[in-house]
């Protein structure tokens, strides 16, 4: 269990980011690649980065699957759209810092892997970063728009828990693993950890490539920082049991059929079999969905590929 201890005067300063933060993104997203049980939303993005193996593999190398990674691959600078400029912050650590981070991730009873132990020893930290940076650049960027949507509905989302609710409200409505016990805020972790405020206040970084539970770094030292799934794990939309006519009246038979076929993400051509018509016609339904904000599109080489953005997915669950 993760425990934020919080004063009169953190209640004060809790922000919430107002950008993607990259590299959270970049990391988190690679560590989601690895997990068997990567929720139905991601299906459609991972299967078309499966394509560069070679990427994922060195990928992989850095980032675990599961567990803690060291916490300068996701600087502690202000979020922001600009990736190079976050790789760069990474550049920049220095080796001391570099070493006391690998030496607190990796203690002597947990493996650490081979290049931590290249980076202790040599300092170069230019061979992780243009890692990432292949990594970011194939993986992340074309998903840029779907998460940038993703994070704005979230922060929408916080702000309106605020303006009714108050600081204490919001805390309470972060996640569905997320609980606020005044003055401690405890959230499901992988490890025991707390980490005491003391008047520094709390950033919230919503992440399109958090999900299950929210993740922190893991020196307490660092600023504050608490980064967010951006929504809780989504209920399958049920035909069976969700009132489709309404749906049906709301965007027309296609569109709607369209949409709720998307509870799993799927490309064009998917969809066109699933509905019984032809390509042409599914990609005129989806500029409609996605100029009302409804579905993202995303190309991947030959593959035009949908998902549901979250005002997509809360038409559905109103139903």
């Amino acid at each position: 269990m993760l425990r934020i201890r919080f004063t009169s005067a953190d209640l004060a300063r809790v922000r919430v980011a107002s950008e993607p933060h990259p590299l959270w993104e970049s990391v988190l997203s690679i560590n989601g690649l690895q997990y068997h049980n990567l929720p139905a939303r991601y299906w459609a993005w991972r299967s078309a980065v499966s394509e560069h193996q070679e990427i994922l593999r060195a990928a992989y190398s850095v980032v675990p699957a599961s567990g803690n990674f060291a916490d300068f691959l996701t600087p502690s600078t202000p979020s922001g759209p600009d990736a190079d400029e976050q790789f760069e912050a990474i550049r920049r650590v220095p080796r001391a810092v570099v070493r006391d981070d690998l030496a607190r991730t990796y203690p002597a009873a947990v493996p650490t892997p081979h290049w931590a132990e290249h980076v202790y020893e040599s300092g170069r930290l230019d061979p992780v970063v243009q890692t990432l940076e292949r990594y970011h650049h194939t993986a992340v960027t074309p998903v840029w728009s779907a998460i940038r949507t993703g994070v704005e509905q979230a922060r929408q989302r916080l702000t309106a828990l605020l303006l009714s609710a108050g600081v204490e409200g919001m805390l309470g409505g972060l996640h569905t693993s997320i609980r606020w016990r005044a003055p401690v805020l405890e959230a499901d972790y992988f490890t025991d950890q707390t980490l005491d405020l003391d008047g520094r206040g709390l950033l919230v970084v919503p992440s399109y490539f958090c999900f299950g539970a929210p993740v922190t770094f893991i020196d307490g030292d660092l600023p504050p920082t608490l980064v967010l799934p951006i929504q809780p794990d989504d209920e399958p939309f049920d035909e069976a049991t969700g009132d489709l006519d309404v749906l049906v009246r709301l965007l027309g038979p296609t569109r709607a059929k369209l949409l709720a076929g998307l509870e799993s993400a799927a490309s064009t051509t998917e969809l066109a079999q699933r509905l019984g018509v032809s390509p042409g016609s599914i990609s005129q339904h989806a500029k409609v969905l996605r100029e009302s904000g409804l579905i993202t599109t995303t190309r991947f080489g030959h593959s035009v590929n949908h998902t549901l953005t979250p005002l997509g997915r809360a038409v559905l669950r109103g139903l």
